[in-house]
């Protein structure tokens, strides 16, 4: 059971990578990490405004999952929990981990659109 915890908290850590990578704008636009939609893919300026927005979503569900499954690891690996407990704080940390993932996709694309359309055109010429 405990290897379950390890990889929840390596999937955790990787989470708050891309979600810090993300917010920082380093995050380059690609198929191997981050939100990739259509929409994200279709150019740099969309990709980055989804992940400087999903991205504090990421960070903190990855720290919040590498919370938990740290704290019930020590127990998991010497034996002291039972498996039914193990089991159902296994599948939680793992709901949080997916659920980061989904939360910040559908938060962060939709306020791209709403910041991206609302935002001046920098083609306008102001005051004329």
């Amino acid at each position: 059971m405990w290897v379950g915890f390890v990889v929840v908290l390596i999937a955790s850590v990787i989470i708050t990578i891309v979600g810090w990578l993300g917010w920082q704008e380093r995050l380059p636009r690609g198929y191997f990490a981050g939100i990739r939609t259509k929409y994200t893919m279709a150019n740099d300026e969309q990709w980055k405004a989804v992940h400087r927005i999903g991205a504090p979503y990421m960070i903190f569900g990855g720290i919040a999952a590498f919370a938990g499954s740290l704290a019930i690891f020590p127990f998991a690996v010497f034996g002291s929990l039972p498996d039914e407990f193990a089991a159902a704080a296994l599948f939680a940390m793992a709901l949080v981990v997916g659920g980061t993932g989904l939360m910040s996709w559908y938060l962060g694309v939709r306020g791209a659109k709403a910041y991206l359309a609302n935002r001046p055109s920098e083609m306008a010429t102001p005051g004329y």
